[in-house]
């Protein structure tokens, strides 16, 4: 897959949570998740962890009101460990468990990022590579290869105004 049609399933994807979201809150592991999410679009209940009780408390506490929820926690070792927790609690309580779009965020960010609060930085990411035309990977090599060698030129600008000015240069002095 390139960028542009990485970038088209992942706006698709984020369409479908803003979607469901409506009907069902969202899990996320901590603040800056939640953070990530509303800049996306989510407007609808997301709820974080990290808020000092336990898995089964607040789960129990979400099932009282909710009758399913959507399951976004990173795509990393201890985010797979958190889901099948979050899974088997949810399921437990009689809820439904949504983790379909956990599974294909999973899928098109794998490479670039694991976790739920760099989406929204990936997703503007992508979408400046796909407005500038970069499809694959080479081209951005070609880009930072571009700004090193513009780097290089202004230093080398710096060091001739300054030995201009009466100042040695870099390379004169000792």
């Amino acid at each position: 897959m390139n960028y542009a049609e990485i970038y088209e399933e992942l706006l698709g994807v984020i369409d479908d949570l803003v979607e469901e979201n409506r009907t069902a809150p969202v899990i996320v592991e901590g603040e800056r998740d939640l953070r990530s999410l509303r800049e996306l679009g989510v407007s609808g209940e997301v709820f974080s962890l990290n808020t000092g009780i336990s898995v089964f408390n607040f789960v129990e506490t979400l099932g009282a009101r909710h009758h399913e929820a959507i399951v976004l926690t990173d795509w990393d070792r201890r985010g797979g460990q958190l889901c099948r927790l979050l899974r088997n609690a949810l399921e437990a309580n009689g809820m439904r468990p949504d983790v379909a779009l956990r599974a294909r965020l999973t899928f098109l960010c794998r490479k670039d990022i694991k976790d739920v609060e760099s989406l929204a930085v990936y997703v503007e990411r992508l979408a400046r590579r796909v407005e500038a035309g970069r499809m694959d990977g080479k081209l951005s090599k070609q880009w930072y290869a571009e700004r090193k060698s513009a780097a290089i030129q202004t230093r080398r600008a710096r060091r001739i105004k300054g030995s201009r000015r009466g100042r040695p240069s870099e390379s004169t002095r000792e």
